[in-house]
């Protein structure tokens, strides 16, 4: 079973409210998606997986 994780926009260093809960792909995804539309910014999704693991390893299993 896959741990689920968090990613609270304000903890990543925005002003914002937003937050995204699950798998990593998930939270990938949901995340890449918002930073896009509200933020303007369109880091690749395999660039943010890998900041994501970066900046959560307790969240995040090693596969």
């Amino acid at each position: 079973m896959m741990a689920e994780i968090v990613v609270k926009c304000n903890e990543r260093g925005f002003d914002c409210n937003y937050s995204t809960t699950g798998d990593v792909d998930k939270v990938v995804l949901d995340y890449w998606n918002h930073m896009k539309k509200e933020h303007g910014i369109e880091y690749s999704p395999e660039t943010l997986g890998a900041y994501l693991k970066k900046k959560l390893p307790s969240q995040i299993p090693v596969r």
